[in-house]
Formats: C-alpha cells, sequence, structure tokens
C-alpha cells in the first residue's frame, strides 16, 4: 500500500466516524476533519507560472483543533509538489503543521482566527533530511463547519522574517490555501 492510498483511507475513516458532541456548538472544543489545499511559490511574479502551480501542487489531510478562543491545531497532509513545469517532475511530501491558533470571534455566520506554528516536512522516497519551517496566517470560518485558511510559510534564510514579509515576493516562501470541514 503506497504512502498516498494510506492517506485516502485514513481520511475516509476518521471523516465518517460518528462521535459524540455536545449539543451546543458554544460549547465544542474539538473538531476533526480533512483539509484539502493548494501551494504557490511566492518567489515568482508571472501569472502563467502562478497558474501552473495551481493547478499541478496540492496537499490532502487532517486536522485536529483542542481548544476554542485559543487552540491547538496538528495536521497532517500528504503534499505534491511539481518542481519543473517542462518536465512534470512531481516530488511527494508528508507535512506535519502544529499550529498555535487564536480565534479573534465567531459568530455563528463567520469567524475570524489567526495561527502560527513549526511545520515538519519530509520528502517521501528519500534519504534527505526533514526540514522545520515556521508558518504564519490566518482565516475564516464559515458557517460554523468550513473552515479556511491563507497561511505563509517562511524559508530558511539569514533573512529575517519580518523582511521576508516585507518582500514576499522575492524571498522564495511558500503561500498556503486550505478548505476544510469541521466535523
Amino acid at each position: 500500500m503506497t504512502a498516498k492510498h494510506f492517506l485516502f483511507a485514513l481520511l475516509l475513516v476518521l471523516s465518517t466516524t460518528i462521535y459524540g458532541q455536545e449539543s451546543s456548538k458554544e460549547a465544542k472544543k474539538f473538531w476533526l476533519g480533512p483539509k484539502f489545499g493548494l501551494d504557490v511559490s511566492s518567489s515568482t511574479a508571472d501569472l502563467n507560472d502562478v497558474s501552473e502551480q495551481l493547478k499541478q501542487n496540492y496537499q490532502v489531510g487532517l486536522f485536529l483543533q483542542l481548544g476554542k478562543k485559543i487552540y491547538v491545531q496538528p495536521e497532517i497532509y500528504y503534499v505534491s509538489y511539481t518542481t519543473n513545469q517542462a518536465s512534470n517532475s512531481k516530488v511527494n511530501f508528508v507535512k506535519i503543521p502544529l499550529m498555535l491558533g487564536w480565534e479573534i470571534f465567531d459568530i455563528g455566520l463567520v469567524g475570524l482566527h489567526l495561527n502560527a506554528g513549526p511545520s515538519y516536512l519530509k520528502q517521501l522516497d528519500s534519504t534527505n533530511k526533514a526540514r522545520i519551517n515556521w508558518e504564519l496566517g490566518g482565516g475564516v470560518n464559515l458557517l460554523s463547519f468550513i473552515t479556511t485558511d491563507l497561511r505563509y510559510t517562511f524559508q530558511k534564510s539569514s533573512t529575517n522574517g519580518f523582511s521576508q514579509v516585507e518582500q514576499l515576493i522575492l524571498n522564495g516562501g511558500m503561500l498556503n490555501f486550505t478548505v476544510g470541514l469541521r466535523l
């Protein structure tokens, strides 16, 4: 069984698991669900290159959110990047972010949150060492069960984090957009 098949089976089992939950949405402090996303390298300003990246780079996984106003959110993804659009070279990773989040507000219909934390990234079928990057972002919860996130992954370099954000397009970081279901 390949990693892709295993992750799909795990996603299917966990997303269909029925578990008891409190009757009030306000009291709920535990969410689990599938999450899907796209990654774009911020080192390009060419719209054609961005369009190709959106078609070929993806991630699929699960998240667990523990807490309400301040929360911890571990995630696990199978990630596929195309490293060279001309030759269609695919590179696959396992990505495990551990986010600390803050719910700014939630009025049921819409909520707003910020999150940050380390992200473990290991290339599959390779002896390359794993990397730890830092991610920072925010998102919107819709109807209390759909969650979206937009995050920036900082690259390890001599440039500090503030300068990386100021020069977002030039420093080679990754922009990541995910959508998930809070079950």
